[in-house]
């Protein structure tokens, strides 16, 4: 029988997630800095010593076996452990003290980020908060491979009612539309979606709740008619698409309206109908016992999102 320990290093776990990742021998290589046939012989060394076929191979690809995707999967439970525990290492070794790595959805509100940061460091001034931004679609996978200790994102909570994660709704959040503040939009009492299907619009990629809300209420109002949207993954730069060039965007409600109060580049619309609204969640996996610096964070984020819910 194979003992893993004797025989499996991390060098051989760090091939079998990249080659997983990337599908290709020869991208793998790139990524690691290798050459195509160190990879296959490195692959084939594996799959001797554990007796067992891992991917199978095309002409173009190469794609996991069962018994390899189970494997693949533990080695990024393995490698992403490693991870955090190179950076805690850093941290301490430096007096920075702890640190938490939290996968974070680019809509969370701002003013709810801040004063959970601030309630942490008040009572731990030495942790360090590692911030990682990323899609909501992203964001559960990179949960379970390790990369993150704790997730922010929207989600319905109802398809994650499983044993693997632990989901906790933090808010409730809807749809803001924003203007330039001399946009004439922005003179209406009210508005309906109807009112918004000639405008040009700056939007964020597909992958969010807000354009899909967006893309639906417009072709709903609009049938046949594509809406005209500019895509852009950076926000600063559909901020400025609404400013300069008088496009609408939309986002999560609290975001669109810490522009507006808080920095004043834009306005939010007094948008009528479709209410649809979704929630923002913190997730982590029931699996792995949290830190007593990601306890502190969690409580946190919950006593600020709290307090937010209290005030409004």
């Amino acid at each position: 029988m194979v003992t893993f320990k004797q025989n499996l290093t991390i060098r051989h776990l760090r091939l079998l997630e990249t080659l997983a990742r990337e599908l290709s021998i020869s991208r793998c290589a790139e990524v690691l800095h290798t050459s195509q046939s160190a990879i296959s012989r490195g692959l084939a060394e594996i799959e001797a010593l554990l007796g067992a076929r891992l991917f199978e191979r095309t002409t173009r690809r190469v794609m996991p076996t069962p018994l390899g995707q189970n494997l693949i999967w533990h080695a990024e439970q393995i490698l992403g452990q490693l991870d955090r525990a190179e950076a805690d290492f850093q941290a301490l070794s430096q007096g920075i003290g702890s640190a938490v790595d939290i996968g974070i959805q680019g809509g969370f509100s701002p003013p709810l980020l801040v004063r959970a940061v601030q309630l942490a460091n008040e009572q731990a001034p030495k942790l360090v908060i590692r911030l990682r931004a990323n899609f909501a679609e992203g964001l559960i996978p990179d949960l379970v491979r390790g990369r993150y200790n704790l997730v922010i994102t929207h989600l319905d909570v109802r398809q994650f009612a499983n044993e693997e994660l632990v989901v906790e709704v933090l808010y409730q959040e809807q749809i803001g539309v924003l203007a330039a503040p001399g946009h004439p939009h922005t003179r209406r009492r009210r508005l309906h979606w109807k009112d918004l299907v000639e405008d040009r619009w700056a939007m964020i990629p597909a992958e969010t709740s807000t354009r899909r809300i967006v893309e639906r209420n417009l072709l709903l109002h609009a049938p046949g008619r594509t809406p005209i949207i500019v895509e852009a993954l950076e926000l600063h730069y559909v901020v400025s698409l609404v400013r300069e060039a008088g496009m609408l965007t939309a986002l999560p409600l609290r975001l669109a309206r810490w522009f507006d109060a808080e920095l004043g580049v834009a306005r939010v619309l007094p948008l009528e109908g479709d209410a649809a609204g979704w929630s923002v969640c913190v997730a982590r996996l029931r699996s792995r016992r949290l830190s007593p610096a990601e306890t502190l964070f969690l409580n946190c984020l919950r006593t600020a999102c709290a307090g937010q819910e209290e005030s409004g």
